[in-house]
């Protein structure tokens, strides 16, 4: 009777469960004995009128459809732990809070209902890398940097280097590409009398130019790649059952993966009989191993690396470069070998010289090699670093580095030699450097003041800024001969007493104003690549702040707007909305100098970019100074010292923290006492 009993109970539970998980039974009746076009129009008779679900009320079913066992947001875009109750809109850092991600862009379908609110397309993720990806079609790059220069950001933003197309795209990691793959297949099924490339991006993906399968050949080979590499997991098989509760409609390609195939892949000239595919449902599927057919499953081992070829930095004879790679696999059985080969082999190095399976095979595991390139001799050298798994295919990744000659660079205060500080004084041709010296006290006059360092030699005094002047080493220029640096001085002087000022540049107000490459649409002009609105020229220590009414305008997620003044950035400002909204940037260091404030957007890549609908520029009255009298010698030197240098803070000028008054080229304080 117990054993009885035993196996009753059994058979219970697992019918309850499959009745739950189970495909409805016809569901799919329509697209038997269907092919190609016929059976993709099939499927979409099969999931089509599905019950539209409100935007605003897509919460209410994450924590149905996208919790993790633990509670927690399940985010195929970050490793952050948020709860349902997190989401918002602030984007300001990775981790703040969840966000509706559409992985079919609005913009795409021109924010149309019912695609806009699908939950099958319609995940939730973190905000600030939602915001980073935007409307970018999904791809696989080589630039495998951090996104937003965090570690719990899953994806990667760079140049396409996937055959078919070469512009920016978003890559997500590889545990989650198939069911993105399976997630654009729905949308195609789903949405077959709908359009998707209502802007450029949707057109690297979609295409209706005549009765096709929907997708571009770039998109039918990504997919289907990431679609056979990435099977059916438990996540997504359970994601299914949960929003068919709620939109009564299915993924054909999640009950049914090798459906993909008969559409897209190596059956797509073949009938399809549904009784000889494998569903999710089937109780001999193994959810990440099975792919869905019938057939015998062959699991290819598959070896990944973030880069194919490494340039190292140029360095001298016995310095060290290095470099970071990931490499990854898929289906591996065993452990993958890493060795360096080439006539310059023994100056290239691996930080490891294996990975193991587990290591490998986890595409979240960061396993990042350090590559190191220390050279013997000067010249150009290169090395091939193999990378091998027992069943994979071998990959190669190129090595490259130059060893220059040594570049002195010696630095000079009023014609003499000056070492305070232990500043770079040797470096490879083609670097910068890495170190200035300190600040220096002029040895000229009381009001003359340290500005910065220039190859110019100026013996008299001059009120035009050296151009190669840099008083920075992220500003410093890379070395190509042996270099003298010369310390450069200037007087500060005040201007004129002035009422304030806001410069203006909307519609009919832009006089005075640059405008190079942008396009005006409606009420907007649209900053594309190498366009750019300039104003005039503005003196920097009376800016208070500045105003942009600005919105993202199609394109790509690209609407970073660069605020730069003689080629110096100020801040940046992200158009982050798609409709005008008013964005306000205040100084929080005190400027100095003047130029022409310029608006641009270097990282679009796009025909558009950000739109910019008007920007107010507001300029302090009252005493304001600038820099003139430059000069690099001026005579016979005078003991020299570090001293700080005087800083203008709005109408006021410190030195130490104290504020300083001029009177005939002498310096005194409050209290009338000369300060040096």
């Amino acid at each position: 009777m117990k054993r009885f009993f035993t196996f009753i109970l059994s058979v219970v539970l697992l019918t309850s469960v499959t009745m739950y998980a189970a495909i409805p039974s016809g569901y799919y009746t329509a697209a038997n004995n269907k092919k190609s076009t016929a059976l993709l129009s099939a499927l979409h008779g099969c999931i089509d009128g599905h019950t539209t679900l409100s935007y605003s009320s897509l919460k209410n079913y994450y924590d149905d459809t996208d919790l993790t066992a633990d509670g927690y947001i399940w985010d195929m875009y970050s490793t952050c732990k948020f709860t349902i109750n997190d989401d918002g809109s602030s984007q300001s850092r990775i981790c703040d809070v969840w966000n509706k991600e559409h992985s079919v862009p609005q913009s795409w379908f021109g924010e149309s209902s019912p695609m806009k609110s699908d939950l099958f397309h319609v995940y939730p993720t973190d905000a600030r890398v939602n915001n980073f990806r935007g409307n970018l079609p999904y791809g696989e790059t080589s630039s495998r940097s951090y996104i937003d220069n965090n570690s719990k950001a899953l994806g990667y933003i760079g140049s396409s280097n996937f055959s078919g197309y070469s512009g920016k795209v978003f890559e997500p990691v590889d545990q989650y590409k198939g069911d993105f793959a399976r997630t654009y297949f729905y949308m195609v099924a789903r949405y077959l009398d709908k359009s998707f490339n209502k802007s450029e991006n949707g057109k690297v993906v979609f295409t209706y130019s005549n009765s096709t399968t929907g997708l571009t050949t770039y998109a039918v080979n990504l997919f289907l790649k990431w679609h056979r590499q990435d099977p059916v997991s438990q996540k997504e098989i359970d994601r299914n059952n949960a929003v068919y509760k709620h939109q009564k409609n299915r993924n054909p390609f999640i009950d049914y993966p090798y459906l993909a195939e008969y559409i897209w892949g190596e059956k797509k000239n073949e009938t399809m009989i549904l009784d000889e595919l494998m569903s999710s449902s089937d109780p001999d599927f193994i959810p990440g191993e099975s792919d869905g057919s019938r057939e015998d499953v062959v699991r290819t081992p598959v070896l990944n690396v973030s880069v194919t070829t490494v340039n190292f930095p140029s360095v001298l004879v016995d310095e060290e470069s290095s470099y970071s790679i990931k490499v990854t696999g898929m289906n591996l059985t065993a452990d993958v070998t890493l060795t360096i080969s080439g006539e310059d082999a023994d100056m290239f190095e691996s930080s490891r010289s294996s990975l193991s399976i587990a290591e490998a095979n986890n595409s979240i595991t960061q396993n990042n090699l350090i590559l190191t390139y220390v050279p013997t001799e000067e010249g150009q050298h290169s090395g091939i670093l193999k990378i091998a798994s027992e069943g994979a295919e071998t990959i190669t990744v190129k090595l490259y580095g130059a060893c220059n000659a040594a570049c002195q660079v010696t630095w000079k205060v009023n014609g003499e030699e000056y070492t305070v500080g232990n500043p770079t004084t040797s470096l490879a041709a083609g670097s910068k450097v890495t170190k200035l010296p300190t600040a220096p006290k002029s040895p000229c006059t009381e009001s003359n003041q340290f500005v910065g360092w220039s190859e110019e030699v100026i013996t008299t005094p001059q009120d035009d800024m050296p151009i190669d002047l840099f008083s920075d080493v992220k500003d410093a220029p890379a070395v190509s001969h042996d270099v003298v640096y010369n310390a450069v001085f200037a007087h500060l002087s005040e201007t004129d007493s002035s009422a304030p000022e806001t410069l203006i540049f909307a519609k009919d107000q832009e006089t005075g104003w640059t405008i190079s490459g942008t396009s005006y649409t409606n009420k907007y002009w649209i900053l594309k690549k190498n366009a750019y609105i300039e104003s005039p020229v503005v003196n920097l220590s009376k800016l208070q702040s500045m105003t942009l009414n600005v919105r993202t305008y199609g394109g790509t997620s690209y609407n970073i707007i660069d605020i730069t003044c003689n080629g110096q950035v100020l801040t940046t400002i992200d158009a982050e909305n798609s409709t005008l909204k008013d964005k306000t940037w205040k100084p929080t260091t005190a400027l100095s100098g003047e130029g022409k404030i310029r608006f641009s957007s270097t990282d679009n890549t796009d025909a558009n970019g950000p739109a910019i609908a008007k920007v107010t520029i507001n300029l302090e009255g009252g005493t304001s100074y600038v820099y003139t009298n430059y000069i690099t010698y001026c005579g016979p030197t005078t003991d020299l010292q570090e001293v700080q240098p005087l800083k203008p803070q709005g109408n006021k000028l410190l030195r130490d923290g104290q504020l300083v008054i001029e009177h005939n080229g002498v310096y005194y304080n409050t209290l009338g006492q000369k300060v040096q």
